[in-house]
């Protein structure tokens, strides 16, 4: 299952990210050029989690069961540790 912001453009981008990650241990690509990459994906990445939840904010009047499907995700806890 993707996520709901997950577009495709932005998994192509984070894809290339991760190429780029292994020229850069290799050594076919700077550090600078990398670093931008990431920068790019982290950043598109955060605008497209943010306009999520701002539709989901704005149609909530009218779309009440999907607004509560993603609060009660939020809620969810993922406890990996043991006693």
């Amino acid at each position: 299952m993707t996520s709901a912001w997950l577009s495709q453009e932005l998994l192509v981008q984070q894809k290339g990210k991760k190429a780029m990650h292994g020229q850069w241990k290799q050594g076919q690509v700077t550090q600078e050029e990398y670093r931008d990459a990431a920068r790019l994906c982290r950043d598109g990445d955060r605008k497209a989690k943010a306009q999520l939840e701002l539709n989901l904010a704005r149609d909530a009047k009218n779309n009440k069961k999907i607004f509560y499907r993603s609060v009660r995700q939020k809620r969810k806890v993922k406890a990996s540790l043991t006693p």
